[in-house]
């Protein structure tokens, strides 16, 4: 694949924010490249001041508008209080792009698009969906990343869930968990977003969090599952077309893995998936580097890499449209992300 351009959608320290986290990109079927992000007050601090922000291009990602905050129309103004909103998820689904995005991890809504993202609806609170997995959670967040449109319409969105220990140390409101223990699943809506239903929770996957999905050919969902146990590679799941359930899970060694956010998208019958290929057997967090794209022809059997986006990375999200790919990523340096980068490669 050729690199065609690159472009800088955010930089630390710059704007009304601090750190810019967590990326999100979708492209539409008019072309119209939507993207989400963190924008966070303080550095290295998931629980600080946080607001999703929202950019939009129409020339394929060179230039973008300014920013939309979804959650405005709830009443928060910059700087009122501490709220942190996290984890967005688009969808894009014919004229309507979805969003899924939550407050204080507590709290989960949902909301949409109608004009290639210029504007979104107010958001509608959906965390009784959460609620209604079979696993007692007080920390729930969806993706990151982006959902997906199954072949019948649906729309999925990765989510994952966890009973962490309530930190009194840090905020003595009992705001602020730890992000684990954790379990991974979805949720699934067959009404365009009107509604949400609970699908499948993961077991027997240690601490399984951020996750990314694909539908296959069969008609069944793969699941490829951020690892936070020894072997240091990405844990795969297929997920029949129902969602209710997990009929294989793998620890896939292929695609070694820092422990941290990686992306996945389909194109014809290719899956691309995108992480920093790296493991660091002394640590278990280890450097996010080397972030890679890698493609499988045969459904997720086999993989290959197929080149290095950059040296340094971090959490990525991955696109594509009849072109090419388009990775929009965090770059790492000395553990803090300088920035967001969006890069265009073509066939």
């Amino acid at each position: 694949m050729k690199l065609l351009y690159t472009t800088k959608l955010e930089e630390y320290g710059m704007g009304n924010f601090t750190e810019y986290r967590i990326p999100a990109i979708v492209v539409t079927k008019k072309g119209t490249i939507i993207t989400a992000c963190e924008s966070r007050r303080e550095a290295g601090n998931d629980w600080s001041g946080v607001w999703i922000t929202i950019r939009r291009s129409v020339d394929g990602g060179k230039t973008f508008s300014r920013p939309v905050y979804p959650h405005e129309s709830l009443g928060e103004k910059v700087g009122e209080t501490v709220v942190t909103w996290s984890n967005p998820v688009l969808i894009a689904d014919e004229e309507r792009i979805h969003l899924i995005f939550h407050q204080d991890y507590e709290k989960a809504w949902y909301c949409c698009s109608c004009d290639e993202g210029i504007s979104f609806g107010v958001p509608v609170e959906i965390t009784e969906t959460f609620r209604a997995l079979p696993w007692n959670w007080n920390v729930c967040a969806s993706g990151p990343g982006h959902g997906i449109v199954s072949d019948r319409g649906r729309l999925v969105i990765p989510i994952w869930l966890a009973k962490g220990e309530i930190r009194l140390d840090l905020d003595k409101s009992g705001r602020i968990k730890n992000h684990f223990p954790s379990v991974a699943g979805c949720i699934y809506s067959d009404d365009r977003g009107a509604s949400w239903n609970p699908g499948f929770v993961t077991q027997g996957i240690e601490n399984a969090n951020e996750t990314t999905v694909v539908q296959m050919c069969s008609g069944n969902f793969l699941f490829n599952f951020r690892n936070e146990r020894f072997e240091k590679c990405r844990v795969m799941g297929i997920a029949d077309a129902q969602l209710s359930k997990l009929s294989r899970v793998w620890s896939e060694t292929s695609l070694p893995d820092p422990t941290c956010f990686g992306s996945m998208v389909k194109t014809d019958k290719k899956l691309y998936f995108v992480n920093c290929a790296h493991n660091d057997p002394a640590g278990f967090y280890g450097e996010r580097i080397h972030l890679t794209v890698y493609e499988s022809q045969d459904e997720a059997v086999t993989w290959k890499p197929l080149f290095e986006v950059d040296v340094k990375g971090g959490y990525a999200d991955i696109g594509a449209d009849e072109k090419g790919l388009y990775i929009l990523y965090e770059r790492g340096v000395a553990g803090r992300v300088k920035m967001l980068l969006l890069k265009r490669y073509i066939w």
